[in-house]
Order: C-alpha cells, then sequence, then structure tokens
C-alpha cells in the first residue's frame, strides 16, 4: 500500500501548480461566502456548494492522470489487492481534505460561531468527505471520467431555485443537492437523511469500485513480482 500511497503522492507533485490552484479556489470561494453573506446558512449553500466542486477537483485531477499515464496498470500487475489499491488513495487525499476543512472550520467560526453554524459546518464536512470517497470508490468503474460524480451537480438545474421542491425530490439524496439544502433550517430528519445517504452511497460504491478493480485483476495473467 505504501507504493500505491508514494505514486499517487510523486502525482500530486508533478500536478502542483493545479492542486494548489483548485485548493486555494475553494478557500477563496468558502472565504467570500462568508464576507459576502451576513447569513452563514446562505454562505454554506451556493459558496460552499461552489468551493465543494472545486476542491473535489484535486482527487479528479490525479486519478485521471494515473489513468491517462496507465499507472493503475502496474498497481494491478503488482498484485495489489483491490481494497489496498482503494484504500492507499483514500489515505493519499484525506490529509489535503482534512486541511481544507481545517481551513473552513477556521473561517466559519470567525464568522459565526452559533449553534446553527457548528451543524451546518458539521454536515458540511461530511458532505466533503463523502464527496472525495464517491470519486475515489468509482474511478476504476470512470476511468478517465473520474470527474462523472461532480457532474450530478448539473441536476440541480431542474429545481434548485426552489428549495422546498428540492427537499422533497431525489435530488435531496445528492450530496450537492444536500449542499444546496444548508440555506433552509436544519431539522433531524434532514441531518438523518444526510447521514445515511453518505453511509449508504458510499457502501455502494465502494462495492462497485472494488469488484470492478477485482475484475481487471482477474484477467490480468501476468503480475510484476
Amino acid at each position: 500500500m505504501n507504493n500505491i500511497i508514494k505514486s499517487q503522492m510523486f502525482i500530486m507533485k508533478h500536478k502542483a501548480v493545479s492542486l494548489t490552484a483548485a485548493f486555494v479556489s475553494a478557500l477563496l470561494a468558502m472565504s467570500c461566502g462568508f464576507l459576502l453573506n451576513q447569513n452563514s446558512a446562505e454562505a454554506f449553500s451556493q459558496p460552499g456548494l461552489m468551493a465543494l466542486f472545486i476542491v473535489l477537483f484535486i482527487p479528479v485531477i490525479v486519478l485521471c492522470y494515473s489513468y491517462s499515464e496507465r499507472i493503475q496498470m502496474y498497481e494491478i500487475m503488482a498484485g495489489f489487492r483491490p481494497h489496498k489499491i482503494i484504500l492507499g488513495k483514500v489515505i493519499t487525499f484525506t490529509p489535503v481534505l482534512l486541511l481544507y476543512l481545517a481551513v473552513t472550520i477556521i473561517i466559519s467560526m470567525m464568522s459565526d460561531s452559533s449553534p446553527q453554524t457548528v451543524t451546518r459546518l458539521i454536515i458540511y464536512c461530511i458532505l466533503c468527505i463523502r464527496g472525495m470517497l464517491c470519486i475515489v470508490f468509482l474511478s476504476p468503474l470512470f476511468k478517465l471520467g473520474s470527474f462523472a460524480p461532480l457532474f450530478s451537480v448539473m441536476l440541480l438545474t431542474i429545481n434548485g431555485s426552489d428549495m422546498e421542491a428540492l427537499s422533497h425530490s431525489p435530488v435531496s439524496f445528492f450530496g450537492f443537492g444536500q449542499c444546496a439544502l444548508l440555506v433552509r433550517d436544519i431539522t433531524d430528519s434532514f441531518m438523518i437523511k444526510v447521514i445515511v445517504s453518505a453511509v449508504v452511497s458510499c457502501a455502494i460504491y465502494y462495492l462497485i469500485g472494488y469488484f470492478t478493480l477485482k475484475k481487471k485483476i482477474a484477467l490480468e495473467p501476468h503480475q510484476l513480482t
């Protein structure tokens, strides 16, 4: 697994400029959200949604490059098991995401430290982690299209301006939809929906990624020693 982490870190160093630009842009979007909106709920909704979309391009850039350069083939041929390949990539991106969330927490608390803001902040952190795991787990299936999960945000165009309709639509089970709904009052039922949908979706995505990799490994007759 260490070799998997090292390979992903090498790509991150190679793509340092692009990844840094995405990281800084996400923080700027979130910072502007709190500066331009007195209501923290609005800051977490639209600006937070944009920041979430941008920061998730960090794993997308690395994973797409990994597949374009066929690095994943060496992972399979080297005999790494599916769960090690997936876990190694999760471990690689987690510190970056945690750093983003740490800065976001500081920005949020400096602007508004009310219990409602803390609740929204917890939900936002869950959505960020869910988004990162979704991209990593589904990357073996989408390969060069690892950005595909990000475009679930386009579903918001259906009824994104009507929060009441959005809260009762299937879009409310998606991470981006739930992020947009942070502008509303946070209820216990909404928190349960966020947690349950995150756990269920990540479990399904992991199984998809696991069995996709397992099938590729089964088709590989020769492994590197």
